[in-house]
């Protein structure tokens, strides 16, 4: 990686991560306490979660954990209440959380393509609702929500997942609509195949691995620091003019 680009304007504003305990969400959580913000994040692993705010906190950064099942809407708005007291309103929010299991279009249940959702996109839209008044207050602040290129690409082993993922999109034009009055920007960050621990443990082998480096037009690994990169640039003045559109970070492949 590159050194990591500045932004003062990132200075104590507070941020609200969703899925911050590991992989993206962690990279995310890290560079935004790198910038001096106050970050708070949301995850269902208590144990990975707990570990990292320790850390944080004892590098010197303001930071609240709370672990919450995303599913559960009315405690997901109560850890977003508590988060608050610790980080105070929120500016900036990330709707990072996801999981991307792997499954047949034959095998899928009505119950499992509802929990997908519940996983994938369901929380979005109500971590927005809880965010906004804050911003609203505040004068504005920017909403960050991620989606996959897995369903560019037409992925056949995760159907409810690629659905969900490609629905980001559509939810954020819309509320980028919505909100722009109140001076909230709404955008999306879509990474390709980033190497994070869980894909280098469960998907990565020699062959998909000769496959994704022939698709990218940039050869090598796609990092969660590279998707966190994008993200800051997001939340920050610097993109001050964007919203309802989508930055791709793929190295090139779709």
């Amino acid at each position: 990686m590159s050194a990591e680009a500045v932004y003062p304007d990132l200075a104590g504003r507070a941020a609200l991560v969703t899925g911050g305990a590991d992989g993206i969400g962690r990279a995310i959580v890290a560079a935004l306490i790198r910038q001096k913000a106050r970050v708070a994040f949301l995850d269902l692993d208590r144990e990975r979660g707990e570990a990292l705010a320790a850390e944080l906190t004892e590098a010197g950064g303001t930071v609240s954990f709370q672990p919450v099942d995303l599913r559960d809407i009315a405690a997901t708005q109560a850890a977003i209440t508590v988060a608050r007291e610790v980080c105070g309103p929120f500016s900036i929010g990330v709707n990072n959380a996801g999981h991307d299991e792997r499954h047949a279009f034959e095998t899928v249940t009505s119950d499992y393509w509802d929990d997908r959702f519940a996983v994938n996109l369901r929380p979005m839209m109500f971590v927005a609702q809880a965010l906004a008044p804050d911003m609203r207050a505040l004068g504005g602040g920017a909403l960050i929500n991620l989606s996959s290129t897995s369903w560019m690409k037409g992925s056949p082993h995760m159907i409810a997942y690629t659905t969900a993922k490609s629905a980001v999109l559509g939810f954020t034009r819309s509320l980028a609509r919505a909100l722009g009055s109140d001076g909230i920007r709404v955008n999306c960050v879509t990474p390709g195949w980033v190497m994070t621990e869980r894909q280098r443990t469960r998907w990565v082998t020699p062959d998909k691995w000769d496959a994704a480096q022939q698709a990218q037009a940039i050869k090598g690994e796609i990092l969660p620091e590279d998707i966190a990169a994008m993200v800051l640039f997001l939340a920050s003045d610097a993109a001050r003019m964007c919203t309802g559109q989508n930055f791709i970070v793929d190295a090139g492949t779709v």
